[in-house]
């Protein structure tokens, strides 16, 4: 773990405008023309997120090119975690991190989880200017694989191979591989990055949700179900492991989904998942 925290603590950390971005989002009276002075001193950031708000993904009725228009549209929490969503990307956009799987399989697995835990969050209720939070969880639920990888690549893709033959969970193959699973490494990137308790708690526990009824735990327990959901689509990391179909089936049985409810979400999110594809486009990902 020394090793993995040593890397961590030498990762790029947020760059300065979406510490602010964060900062400001958290203060209960924060106007858009407050966060507009914040977002608008970084021109490639701006340009980003006005590209995305004029994009397919939110459909919005007119050209928007006032940001401080669009943070009105979309509202304070759904910008902040478009400039995490970029941040993101940013922090972790090095091919030579990837040794072990795929860097375009990785991000096109998180997009589809993000897409996933967004709808999912639609469905259970949760008020339309949270769903952003899900969609950012999701992003970043395997963020703890990319450290694991890039210092242990041949004890990763052993663990793999090892989830792989004997239908068990990823974590499980890196715990017992490596001695640390993605979970608790994404949590303490979380923590690194001051992205609060909530988010850390759904990194680090996607893979062993309390109950999904438990109202505290929603976050954790969609985020689970969202990126079992996308396994079963075919939408895993080539290369880096997945749930195991047994702990698959249990965590759809936990929710009481039945296949062909399964089968409509997998569709919804597959339509949703074409749509949301601008984030990788614009964050140059592809």
């Amino acid at each position: 773990m020394s090793k993995v925290r040593a890397y961590i603590l030498r990762m790029a950390g947020l760059s300065t405008t979406t510490l602010k971005v964060l900062r400001v989002c958290n203060e209960p009276d924060t106007s858009a023309n407050t966060l507009n002075r914040v977002i608008s001193l970084d021109p490639v950031l701006t340009g980003r997120v006005l590209q995305l708000v004029n994009s397919a993904y939110y459909s919005l009725p007119s050209k928007v090119s006032s940001l401080t228009r669009a943070i009105i549209l979309l509202g304070i929490n759904t910008v902040k975690n478009v400039v995490l969503s970029f941040a993101l990307f940013e922090s972790f956009s090095k091919q030579d991190a990837f040794r072990a799987f795929s860097a375009d399989g990785f991000w096109a697995h998180s997009l589809s989880v993000a897409v996933a835990a967004k709808l999912l969050a639609a469905e259970q209720g949760v008020p339309a200017s949270e769903r952003e939070d899900y969609f950012v969880a999701g992003l970043m639920h395997d963020i703890g694989k990319i450290p694991l990888n890039h210092l242990f690549p041949d004890d990763y893709r052993q663990a793999a191979q090892w989830a792989h033959s004997s239908d068990a969970p990823m974590y499980e193959a890196e715990q017992a591989v490596i001695g640390i699973g993605h979970g608790e490494v994404g949590g303490v990137i979380a923590k690194r990055w001051e992205l609060g308790p909530m988010l850390a708690e759904a990194l680090s526990l996607h893979h062993e949700p309390p109950s999904p009824r438990h109202n505290g735990v929603r976050l954790v327990g969609v985020v689970a179900l969202a990126d079992v959901l996308t396994h079963t689509m075919g939408a895993g990391i080539p290369g880096g492991g997945g749930d195991g179909e047994a702990a698959g089936h249990r965590t759809l049985e936990a929710w009481g989904l039945s296949p062909e409810t399964v089968a409509a979400l997998a569709a919804a999110v597959a339509r949703e998942i074409e749509k949301a594809q601008v984030f990788l486009e614009i964050a140059g990902r592809e």
